[in-house]
C-alpha cells in the first residue's frame, strides 16, 4: 500500500511540470557562424590607402584592383569570393602574380605578397567548411586585412623612398 501512495504521488508530481520550451537551435546556430558586416568593422587592425603614386604604379594591375574590390565586399560580409573551388583560387593568385607590373617587383613586396597568397588561401578553405567557428573564421578574416594592408604600406613606401632626392656628400680628397 505504502509503495502504491508513493507511485501516485511521483506520477502527481511529474504530470504537474509543464513543457519546457524548446529553444530553435537552427537559428541559435546560424547566429553562431554567420558572419556580418559588424563582425567585420569590430576587428582591430590598420587599414592602408595606396598613396597617388602606388596607384598610378598598379592602374594597370587588373587581378589586383579585382582582389581589392573583393576584399571591399568582404569588409562588408560578402563571402562569395572566397566561397570557390581551391583550384580557381590558385589559378587566380598566379595569374595575379604573374601580371604584377614590373615596377612593384621588389623582395619586400614579393614577400607581402606571398604572406597575402597564404591568407587568401587559408581563408578560402576556412569559408568552406561547414562546422569552423566564427571567432576562427574572425581571425583568418582579420589576417587576410593585415597581410592586404602590409601589402599597400609596402607599395607605399617604395614609391615614397622613391620620390625622395637624397644627395650623398662629396667627399673630397685632402
Amino acid at each position: 500500500m505504502k509503495q502504491l501512495m508513493l507511485l501516485c504521488v511521483l506520477i502527481f508530481v511529474s504530470c504537474k511540470s509543464d513543457p519546457q520550451p524548446v529553444e530553435n537551435t537552427s537559428d541559435t546556430q546560424e547566429k553562431a557562424y554567420t558572419i556580418k558586416a559588424e563582425d567585420i568593422e569590430n576587428l582591430k587592425y590598420t587599414d592602408y590607402v595606396l598613396s597617388p603614386d602606388s596607384s598610378q604604379a598598379i592602374l594597370d594591375w587588373q587581378l589586383y584592383q579585382d582582389l581589392q574590390n573583393n576584399i571591399e565586399l568582404l569588409k562588408g560580409g560578402n563571402l562569395s569570393f572566397f566561397r570557390v573551388e581551391k583550384g580557381i583560387m590558385e589559378e587566380f593568385i598566379s595569374e595575379m602574380k604573374m601580371q604584377q607590373p614590373p615596377v612593384v617587383v621588389t623582395p619586400a613586396i614579393r614577400s607581402r605578397m606571398t604572406v597575402l597568397e597564404t591568407n587568401i588561401l587559408k581563408l578560402q578553405n576556412l569559408s568552406n567548411l561547414d562546422n569552423i567557428k566564427k571567432q576562427d573564421f574572425l581571425e583568418a578574416i582579420r589576417e587576410l586585412l593585415i597581410a592586404d594592408a602590409n601589402l599597400k604600406l609596402q607599395m607605399n613606401k617604395k614609391f615614397e623612398k622613391e620620390a625622395q632626392q637624397i644627395q650623398l656628400p662629396v667627399k673630397t680628397e685632402q
